[in-house]
């Protein structure tokens, strides 16, 4: 195997793929990145055997072949090398070296036959414009339950129908759902699946977002993303995920508008008296007027007053501020809104004149 290929090339392969790979797998090839040259191309495939995910790099392939390396020594050796030019070989003794100017590195390596495979698309029955699907993810992903003991809450519903698209995610506490509106499967039946945080999260660093789209393949318990030269396989969660339309509150009538900005940095500067418990922050609405308070009883308490829309009755909840926080940093626009029914009732949280995304968030008791 020969290739010549530029450091930062290399560089923006191996580093993302390497997050991936489990370096405290039992199974050592799992802690190794695949490299294959072929004459068409030069790829890198790392797994573990959860979610994996292979990128084809611009490369001059002189010799094809193949090799697995250490994903983290890999890393390492290619983050200090200089931006220069790449000599890359591997021999039949399964040794690699690495040149770049004056500098040179041999690694011992691992055969292809050892390494797990990876599945290959074949027609998508679906295709999203990437950077709307990485919206739906950052718009759901941070309420993904960690709750190992509820396992289909571990990650987001994914579910594509003749009307729309839509990914929901819930902790039992939160829930946050975003719709497009579209006809995205003309040639088959509707599409449902639960994909796993850790393959979110994935996709979500590794498309890129610029302009383009996405294959995306659900098969019987997996899910193939391709976009331009990445690849990522996933393993599905299997069940079923919970009626998550009946804890969406349709008789929330008291409704408050608030400059987003505003209620983020509100809540930041309050939040900063809490400590390590997890103590509720209590809103109190007044006709034009939105009272932020947070008390620690070792160190002290903290208010804050907004101008709002609200013109109801007073009324006083409770909420942990960091739901809401995770809330307002994926929302971009200048309004949001809060819809109450009454203290003990879940919350509905919205962008202003924005239907497409929805944060239903528990009270606490206060």
């Amino acid at each position: 195997m020969h290739i010549r290929i530029s450091r930062d090339e290399f560089y923006g392969g191996v580093g993302p793929i390497q997050a991936v790979v489990e370096t405290k797998r039992s199974l050592p090839i799992l802690s190794h990145l695949l490299l294959e040259a072929s004459a068409n191309h030069f790829s890198i495939f790392g797994t573990d055997l959860d979610v994996g995910v292979r990128k084809r790099l611009d490369a001059q392939v002189l010799k094809e072949g193949s090799i697995a390396l250490s994903a983290r020594k890999l890393y390492e050796i290619i983050r200090e090398l200089p931006a220069a030019s790449i000599e890359f070989t591997a021999d039949a003794d399964l040794t690699a070296t690495i040149t770049c100017g004056t500098t040179e590195f041999r690694m011992k390596g691992l055969p292809r036959d050892d390494f797990p495979s990876m599945r290959e698309p074949k027609a998508a029955a679906i295709v999203l414009d990437r950077r709307l699907f990485r919206d739906m993810i950052r718009r759901t992903l941070f309420a993904v339950s960690s709750d190992q003991t509820r396992y289909t809450l571990n990650g987001v519903l994914f579910k594509v129908t003749q009307k729309d698209a839509r990914m929901v995610a819930t902790d039992g506490h939160r829930l946050a759902i975003t719709t497009h509106d579209g006809d995205l499967v003309k040639d088959s039946g509707p599409v449902e699946a639960i994909i796993p945080r850790k393959a979110a999260a994935e996709a979500l660093k590794l498309l890129k977002e610029e302009p383009g789209e996405v294959e995306i393949e659900i098969g019987e318990n997996h899910l193939l993303l391709s976009s331009d030269q990445t690849l990522i396989d996933a393993r599905l969660i299997e069940g079923q995920f919970p009626n998550y339309e009946q804890v969406i509150p349709t008789t929330a009538t008291k409704q408050v508008t608030v400059s987003r900005d505003a209620l983020l940095a509100g809540l930041r500067r309050t939040s900063t008296i809490i400590g390590e418990r997890t103590t509720p922050t209590t809103v109190e609405l007044k006709r034009g007027q939105l009272l932020l308070s947070c008390i620690n009883l070792d160190l002290g308490e903290a208010r804050e007053r907004l101008d709002v829309e609200y013109e109801h009755e007073d009324m006083t909840i409770g909420f942990n501020a960091r739901y809401i926080l995770d809330f307002l940093s994926v929302v971009e626009a200048e309004q949001v809104t809060m819809h109450l029914q009454d203290p003990l009732s879940p919350a509905l949280f919205r962008a202003k004149d924005d239907k497409r995304y929805t944060c239903v968030i528990m009270p606490m008791r206060i």
